[in-house]
């Protein structure tokens, strides 16, 4: 069995809390790979992103680029203001919450940058958008990796689902 975190066990696997936890980090990876690849087979194209069927590709990266961006700011929120919070009041490292937080802030910009160069592709350089794209994904995979490794193990201890106040 290959364990999905580092220092994952099988028990840990088990919970429902964190199979949903690692489900909706998988369906963000799994997303933003298929909005890279999507990207690439554009930049191959044309390249110009203006022939006829990249107008259609183009509305359709639009769609999935906002809902993309959309979806993770709304999942770091409750993150940061509800989630943290209870898992710091359950023995979280408040430097592991900090640092969390500090890397949701930092994707805040890497996201939006994204998705302002989607609304405007015929302007984008597309190699920048790439570019872009791709310091996205890497900052993303390693923000999911070291969440998960961290948030994880409080999360299997939970017996029912936490109320999220969240407290902002």
């Amino acid at each position: 069995m290959t364990l999905p975190y580092e220092g994952a066990t099988e028990d840990q696997l088990r919970s429902p809390f964190v199979q949903e936890f690692l489900a909706i980090h998988d369906m963000f990876r799994d997303q933003l790979a298929e909005i890279l690849a999507y990207v690439e087979d554009l930049l191959r194209g044309d390249g110009q992103l203006d022939g006829p069927d990249t107008a259609q590709h183009t509305r359709a990266l639009i769609h999935a680029g906002t809902q993309y961006t959309q979806y993770l700011h709304m999942h770091h929120s409750i993150e940061t203001d509800g989630v943290f919070p209870l898992l710091q009041d359950e023995g979280l490292d408040p430097a592991i919450v900090a640092r969390l937080n500090a890397e949701h802030d930092e994707l805040s910009v890497l996201i939006d940058r994204f998705h302002a160069a989607i609304l405007d592709l015929a302007a984008v350089e597309p190699d920048v958008l790439n570019n872009d794209m791709r310091r996205l994904a890497d900052a993303l995979r390693a923000h999911l990796a070291y969440e998960e490794t961290h948030v994880c193990p409080l999360m299997a201890r939970w017996t029912r689902r936490p109320d999220l106040h969240l407290r902002r």
